[in-house]
């Protein structure tokens, strides 16, 4: 069973019907160890809060046993995953990184703290480097990628970006909700992720 970290992003409380919360269930039910935090101040945040957050559940889900380490992140969780990245912060590197319609980090100026540049290159080396395996994914109508998923992250990662058509933001606004690709992937990383 796997270990994993499932990071919301802006303004999510985990409602009921958002996928990550139904992600967290699924995988629960599996029997896989699964955190799920509440980040602080969703509303107004601040980054070194929520990366406070993030290390501290790191580390625990470092304490869990053994067993395949995978982080999941949406939006400004992406973004938060990458700026610990670039601050040195994850100091071992998880066996596999799910990032999921990641916001444009020149959309996210009111997030106190945040200065993630994907332009530099040692910002793009400490994202690739935190993670044996990335995984990108967006949409191709996210208004909080005006330049699309492949252009702002894929081409600075290396990575073609897995697109599902027509679902905005992955929110629940947008009527997104559930997610088997998701649920797939976790269990065999070669599984369509497009799946809904």
């Amino acid at each position: 069973m796997a270990r994993i970290l499932i990071m919301h992003g802006w303004t999510n409380r985990r409602q009921e019907g958002v996928w990550q919360r139904k992600l967290a269930s699924t995988l629960r039910h599996q029997g896989h160890q699964v955190i799920y935090p509440q980040f602080p101040n969703t509303d107004s945040p601040v980054l070194e809060e929520w990366q406070e957050l993030l290390l501290a559940e790191l580390d625990l889900l470092a304490e869990a046993g053994s067993g395949e380490t995978i982080v999941i992140g949406h939006s400004l969780g992406c973004v938060n995953w990458i700026q610990a990245a670039a601050e040195g912060k994850i100091k071992t590197p998880v066996d596999r990184l799910l990032l999921v319609a990641p916001a444009d980090p020149d959309l996210l100026g009111e997030v106190k703290g945040l200065k993630v540049n994907l332009k530099k290159r040692q910002v793009v080396d400490a994202a690739l480097a935190s993670a044996k395996s990335i995984t990108l994914v967006g949409s191709d109508l996210d208004p909080w990628l005006p330049d699309g998923v492949q252009a702002t992250y894929g081409d600075p990662l290396g990575a073609r970006a897995v697109i599902l058509e027509g679902v905005k933001h992955f929110s629940l606004t947008d009527g997104f909700s559930d997610w088997q690709g998701v649920v797939d992937w976790v269990n065999d990383p070669a599984a369509d992720l497009r799946i809904r």
